[in-house]
């Protein structure tokens, strides 16, 4: 018997297996191309590509999944799913979305939910929505429930140096220098149109920029869904985990996860970036519906 909605998203979602496993989601991959030769994003991790880059100068490449995959994909998961969700990184930063859309066919048991940011966003619109399945909500319910909250998305990370954002021609020599010199470390954040703007800018030490950071994210809100809180990095020193965790928790989150960012979500942002990302809708309680 088939069930009646399928959770999906894209690699992007940046969900260890047991999440995804636990939050019944399934994955598609983006794609890496190192030296001409193509890959999933799972098949390598951000540390061996980092390596790879500081030693050939050579930047990877990274695509998203392409229609004829999203086809498959979809088709699937329609043979076990009355419904399909699937949610994207935000189209502002990467085709996958509109790939989604075309792949669909205007099916309308497929809704391609487009995040506006990444990572810990994607995530909390997908744990939302499973929230949602298992109190009784239809397809139909949910669907608007989910762009609801999705304009109330805090998607944002700080950059320790402007190395990779260089290398990928997304930033000049000038900024780069400057920025290392002084030892800036901005931050990038998702706009309304999910596309990535400059924040504040920091100075001082790792440590010290991304406390701040975290902490003036938090306080910038004052209607936070405290339920849950994403935090993201790329790569981290020791001890930066343990100090998110601690924030978050005077801020008076229930539920904290510290995830591993993607290859794609990570390699252009370089090392040592971490990301914040909760709903400012203040709290959703969902209610099992009767039955």
């Amino acid at each position: 018997m088939k069930k009646d909605i399928q959770l999906s998203a894209e690699s992007t979602i940046d969900l260890p297996k047991e999440d995804l496993e636990a939050w019944d989601i399934k994955i598609l991959h983006f794609h890496l191309e190192k030296e001409g030769k193509t890959y999933y994003d799972d098949e390598m991790t951000l540390p061996e590509m980092f390596a790879f880059t500081d030693k050939t100068g050579i930047m990877c490449r990274t695509a998203a999944p392409n229609i004829d995959e999203e086809e498959a994909h979809f088709s699937k998961l329609l043979g076990e799913a009355e419904h399909i969700i699937h949610f994207t990184i935000s189209s502002g930063l990467s085709s996958g979305y509109n790939n989604a859309v075309v792949a669909a066919h205007e099916n309308p048991n497929i809704t391609v939910i487009d995040s506006h940011g990444t990572a810990g966003a994607i995530a909390l619109l997908a744990f939302y929505a499973r929230d949602l399945i298992n109190a009784g909500y239809t397809y139909e319910e949910i669907i608007p429930l989910l762009l609801e909250r999705r304009d109330h998305l805090q998607c944002s990370f700080q950059i320790d140096k402007l190395t990779y954002l260089y290398k990928g021609g997304r930033c000049s020599k000038l900024a780069l220098l400057g920025a290392n010199l002084l030892k800036i470390r901005p931050e990038i954040v998702c706009d309304a149109e999910g596309k990535f703007a400059l924040g504040k800018k920091h100075r001082g030490t790792l440590q010290k920029c991304l406390r701040e950071y975290i902490e003036g994210m938090l306080a910038a809100y004052d209607n936070i869904d405290r339920k849950r809180v994403f935090f993201t990095q790329s790569t981290a020193p020791e001890g930066i985990k343990e100090m998110c965790i601690d924030i978050a928790k005077k801020f008076g989150f229930e539920e904290i996860r510290y995830t591993q960012a993607s290859p794609t979500n990570g390699y252009h942002a370089g090392p040592n970036v971490v990301g914040i990302h909760f709903f400012y809708d203040g709290p959703h309680p969902v209610t099992p519906k009767n039955k």
